[in-house]
């Protein structure tokens, strides 16, 4: 990728004009999505912004995905960045790639279908608890679905980030107390709780992983080569797990934690209980998920409320 970035820049420059200013945005942003691709991606952000590597290790563009652009895009959105950096970091990929496809470096567009974040706020998707039991039920065979269930049950059971996720340390879980310590944005730490089922599937993870590759090492979640997973490599997980269940809706790590913070407000979590869980400095940025648990309310309102007008439609 790295081959095909110099190129893109030089036409930049060369035959587009573009300002300094632009150069030195579009070069910074392309090689931190190489970096993100190549799970380079555990160093803290200056500004949270994620800090350009050195370019010893490359991607071919060919293989390149719309997961993997979603994913990154996901976890600029988990590190805090501020939405005028994520779109320009989407446009940003998004010129690469037409440049790749019209000089037909590249057969198909990976950027197309990824979209710019609007305007409004969104209010974040989540799965029900049915959905949430579909995901989770697959038959484990080996060391990979052992590990697959044990992250996913760790990411509804706590609502981590997926960043958080990915650098957790084998040393911080705590299956005593059902506990697990990870670092945040700025390099805050917290403690997550775990439930039962979650402490048995990481327990019976770590013993097929340690059987697989000998004792633990460093980072709690390690992909097939017995390495520290990376945010992309989670991202993949939970698409590839939900379209095994059947749930086409899509389905993400932010999904997830926005499943857990939708859940415990809709069972009477007190909001600020919550708000600590999630690790969100400011109580506004956890109400989004009351406005989410109303329309949840109010579907079950009229669905059993004897005196409710949906339920009686055409039967009066």
């Amino acid at each position: 990728m790295i081959h095909e970035i110099d190129h893109f820049m030089s036409y930049l420059q060369n035959e587009k004009n573009a300002s300094p200013k632009t150069l030195e945005a579009y070069s910074r942003d392309l090689l931190q999505f190489g970096r993100f691709l190549c799970g380079e991606t555990e160093a803290v952000y200056e500004d949270y912004e994620i800090t350009p590597g050195s370019r010893g290790d490359d991607v071919p563009v060919r293989e390149i995905t719309e997961t993997d652009i979603r994913a990154f895009v996901e976890y600029s959105y988990d590190r805090g960045l501020t939405r005028s950096s994520i779109e320009r970091k989407i446009a940003a990929l998004k010129s690469f790639f037409s440049f790749l496809l019209n000089r037909d470096i590249i057969e198909k567009d990976p950027s197309h279908r990824v979209r710019y974040p609007k305007r409004e706020k969104r209010l974040p998707g989540f799965l029900y608890l049915n959905q949430i039991e579909e995901l989770l039920d697959f038959k484990c065979t080996g060391f990979l679905d052992y590990r697959d269930r044990a992250l996913l049950e760790t990411f509804y059971s706590s609502g981590c980030r997926v960043s958080e996720l990915a650098f957790a340390r084998t040393e911080d879980f705590d299956d005593e107390s059902a506990r697990l310590k990870v670092r945040g944005k700025g390099g805050d730490e917290r403690i997550v709780f775990l439930t039962g089922s979650t402490v048995a599937a990481i327990r019976e993870y770590l013993h097929h992983r340690e059987a697989r590759f000998g004792p633990a090492g460093e980072r709690l979640f390690v992909n097939n080569r017995g390495k520290g997973i990376s945010p992309r490599g989670i991202f993949s997980i939970v698409v590839k797990r939900s379209k095994a269940a059947g749930i086409f809706s899509r389905v993400s790590p932010h999904v997830l934690r926005h499943s857990f913070a939708t859940e415990m407000l809709s069972r009477g979590a007190d909001i600020r209980a919550v708000q600590e869980m999630l690790g969100h400095k400011n109580l506004s940025t956890t109400q989004i998920y009351t406005h989410t648990t109303r329309a949840r309310l109010k579907k079950v309102y009229e669905q059993f409320h004897p005196h409710s007008r949906k339920k009686n439609d055409g039967k009066d």
